[in-house]
């Protein structure tokens, strides 16, 4: 599994092709004959109980035979057309303040040019990545005085949206496998890395600190977390199928956390003077916390602590 951010170069070569099977995404912009192919030949698939549009084809990539499987992320889509309008937004407050600068005479200084405003525009919008978009026109109004106009071209921005933004490339060499699979498995990269940053965390299944310093110890610590993290992920699946939890594995672990197992002592009737009697109850819970301990059987099982009496003496 490989990320777009890897792909700037090839990372197999073709004497590998077949032996390592992989599942990577590449950069649309450094591929825009797939894309222009994809524009044109679109179809509705049915990923994960949704349609979406996508297209593929069979192409050489990096000398090897590769399926490239393109399809339109609507959550990459709005997230980039957001990111546009962010940077249109900046540009306009940078360019209203330098056209309010240039309407005014020049009393002391150097002179303002055409050329230099001209310059200066264009490095303002190419800042923001916007040059395509942006349309200005820079009028003289007297002697070292001149107007900014600017606006956007819509109809470049509606070209855009339709035909390059939001666009995912997918390449595999597993041509056997159907669209679904294919973007299951780039999907499934989210699952690797989340488990990742699950055992970085500080409070729960942290692997650091380790306090060893030999291999040996430091693998049986790393062997434990691993472990650790793998139970927690089974005891989710049941919280989530048997009780219908819906937070994360560390609020899981949190609301576990409050059920606490209390130990009374029963003192023997004077009649009897038999021993002294331990009895385990759970505390009272939260609704919640009480549909976890059931869904997990927590509650009928019989309880037990190795918390000596002396401790109440």
């Amino acid at each position: 599994m490989t990320g777009q951010g890897s792909q700037r170069r090839a990372p197999f070569s073709a004497d590998m092709d077949g032996q390592i099977h992989f599942v990577g995404a590449i950069s649309p912009c450094h591929h825009k004959e797939i894309i222009e192919k994809a524009n044109l030949a679109m179809g509705r698939v049915p990923i994960s109980g949704k349609e979406i549009d996508c297209y593929r084809t069979r192409t050489k990539i990096w000398g090897l035979d590769l399926a490239v499987f393109v399809y339109i992320s609507q959550k990459l889509l709005e997230g980039q057309i957001r990111r546009i309008q962010q940077n249109i937004k900046k540009l306009f407050s940078a360019l209203d303040t330098l056209k309010k600068k240039i309407r005014l005479h020049v009393r002391q200084g150097p002179k303002r040019t055409r050329q230099t405003l001209e310059k200066r525009i264009r490095a303002l919008i190419a800042s923001h990545d916007l040059e395509d978009l942006i349309g200005w026109n820079l009028q003289e109004l007297a002697e070292h005085a001149f107007d900014l106009t600017f606006g956007i071209d819509e109809d470049r921005f509606k070209r855009l949206q339709e035909n390059c933004l939001g666009h995912r490339v997918l390449i595999t060499n597993r041509h056997e496998w159907s669209e679904e699979e294919i973007i299951s498995a780039y999907w499934g990269q989210a699952q690797v890395e989340y488990a990742f940053k699950t055992m970085k965390n500080p409070f729960h299944l942290a692997l650091r600190p380790q306090y060893h310093w030999t291999d040996q110890k430091i693998e049986v610590h790393g062997f434990i977390c691993l472990l650790a993290f793998l139970l927690s992920m089974v005891l989710y699946k049941r919280a989530m199928e048997r009780s219908g939890f819906r937070g994360c594995p560390h609020t899981l672990l949190e609301k576990l956390s409050t059920i606490r197992l209390a130990t009374f002592v029963e003192t023997p009737s004077q009649k009897t003077k038999g021993r002294y009697k331990a009895v385990h109850r759970i505390e009272e819970m939260e609704e919640e916390i009480q549909a976890l301990a059931r869904g997990l059987d927590l509650v009928n099982k019989e309880l037990k602590t190795n918390i000596p009496f002396s401790v109440y003496n």
